[in-house]
C-alpha cells in the first residue's frame, strides 16, 4: 500500500500549490484506486486472478469491479463513482481534457473515501 500512499502524496502537492495542473491529480487518484482494487482481489481470492487478468491484458476497472461485486465487496454506488472517475481519467489521458480544481477535489475525495473503507491504515 506504499504506492497508494505515494499517489496521495503527489496529489497533495498539487493542493498545496506546488503544481498548477489538475489532470495529474485525477490520474493519480485513479491509479491509487486501481492499486487498491487489485489488492482487494488479492486479499479475497489470492494473486491468481490478477496474474490471469495481466496475462490476458484485461486488468481493467471493470474486470476488477466484476470480481469484487460478485464477492459482495463493491456496492453499486461505489462502482458508479469509480466508473465516473475512470471516465474522467480517460478524458484527461486520451482527449487532452483540462479539468478544474473542483474535479480534482472530487476525485481525491472519491478515492480517499473508497480506499479508507477498505484500507484505513493508508491514511494514518
Amino acid at each position: 500500500m506504499a504506492s497508494v500512499r505515494e499517489k496521495f502524496a503527489d496529489a497533495e502537492s498539487y493542493f498545496r500549490g506546488e503544481r498548477v495542473q489538475w489532470g495529474p491529480v485525477i490520474v493519480d487518484m485513479f491509479d491509487a484506486v486501481m492499486l487498491a482494487l487489485q489488492r482487494l482481489v488479492i486479499d479475497l481470492k489470492g494473486v491468481e486472478p490478477i496474474e490471469g487478468l495481466r496475462k490476458e491484458k484485461k486488468l481493467y476497472l471493470d474486470s476488477l469491479a466484476n470480481i469484487l461485486s460478485r464477492e459482495g465487496v463493491l456496492n453499486p454506488e461505489d462502482r458508479k463513482e469509480l466508473e465516473i472517475l475512470r471516465d474522467l481519467r480517460n478524458r484527461i489521458v486520451h482527449e487532452d481534457y483540462r479539468p478544474a480544481r473542483e474535479h480534482a477535489v472530487w476525485a481525491y475525495n472519491v478515492a480517499k473515501r473508497f480506499i479508507s473503507k477498505h484500507y484505513s491504515e493508508v491514511f494514518k
